[in-house]
């Protein structure tokens, strides 16, 4: 009789569990329907060589997914002083406001008439003075932007230093999605992307948005699995993971791997360079605070020294 009822309980147990299995599936199938698109797309330029590599990366993503894009131009005078020649920079600070903002509706006609017939949806010019970051952002929740895409110099002075912070606060401050160009970074197909992971609840939301990008850009995605040791309960843990989001997220070009990194920056990339990937994908999350200085950490040493773009992805 004990018996029986031990074999009723697992019964049961293993039935509830299943049933639970199946209410998570499908709400996080749910919550994946239309979950992303990439309609908005915002760039900003201050018309250096490393904000125009950024600007074509955005206008050949809006052309993918059939995109509108946003050209914008926060003003200062110290800065636009560093592209003028010899007769511009005598002018007085209204002509170069003027002269600013010619410079941008027309590098916004040159865009559009280049991309023309391509897919991207139209390309308008937003020019502002005041302070970079809050500015973008600001447009940024106003226009309901979907995706920034900026350029980056590195840190090696301190001008540098100074509008590399300022980026660096748009990556971390964003409502949405950024995708960071590193200098030196032509225009190049995106065919495979790594999603890097460390198998926590919000990414089996966030694949999803990670989906979606390959598809309009027709990309595999190799979905990585960042871990500091090996050990059984790791790979239980990266097993039932691939199980449950094989489960809901279909896509044909996704694979799984596991690696272990000493160095999570070092380590992604090597891992990057080795398997000739074209983009590296990260997720922003909801962490504590020394969580978010070991996550800030690898996010500015990307910025800082990668020769690769890279994504940080927000979820809603």
């Amino acid at each position: 009789m004990q018996v029986r009822m031990r074999s009723d309980r697992g019964v049961i147990t293993s039935t509830i569990n299943s049933l639970l299995l199946y209410l998570k599936i499908l709400y996080l199938s749910q919550q994946l329907t239309s979950y992303y698109s990439m309609n908005k797309i915002l760039c900003p330029t201050d018309f250096s060589d490393v904000s125009l590599n950024a600007i074509e990366f955005a206008a050949k993503l809006a052309d993918a997914s059939h995109a509108s894009l946003r050209l914008m131009n926060v003003f200062t005078e110290e800065d636009f002083n560093q592209i003028l020649d010899t007769d511009s920079i005598n002018k007085d600070y209204q002509e170069k406001l003027t002269l600013a903002e010619k410079k941008l509706n027309k590098l916004c006609e040159e865009v559009a008439e280049l991309e023309k017939g391509k897919g991207m949806l139209g390309c308008s010019s937003i020019f502002k003075t005041g302070k970079l970051t809050e500015s973008v952002i600001e447009v940024a929740l106003e226009e309901k932007i979907d995706l920034i895409v900026i350029g980056t110099t590195g840190i090696t002075g301190m001008a540098e230093k100074y509008v590399g912070s300022k980026s660096l606060r748009i990556i971390e401050d964003a409502p949405c999605s950024v995708f960071v160009v590193p200098v030196d970074q032509s225009f190049h197909k995106i065919k495979k992307i790594v999603y890097a992971t460390d198998y926590q609840e919000e990414d089996k939301l966030a694949i999803q948005q990670v989906i979606d990008l390959a598809t309009v850009l027709d990309a595999s995605i190799n979905m990585l699995h960042v871990s500091h040791s090996d050990n059984e309960i790791s790979e239980v843990i990266y097993n039932d993971f691939i199980e449950e989001i094989t489960s809901f997220a279909h896509y044909k070009k996704l694979s799984f791997r596991k690696e272990v990194f000493s160095s999570a920056t070092k380590g992604l990339k090597e891992y990057m360079h080795r398997e000739k990937a074209d983009l590296l994908v990260l997720l922003s999350k909801k962490r504590n605070f020394f969580q978010n200085l070991f996550h800030h950490s690898v996010t500015r040493d990307l910025y800082e020294f990668s020769d690769f773009p890279f994504m940080v992805i927000k979820n809603s």
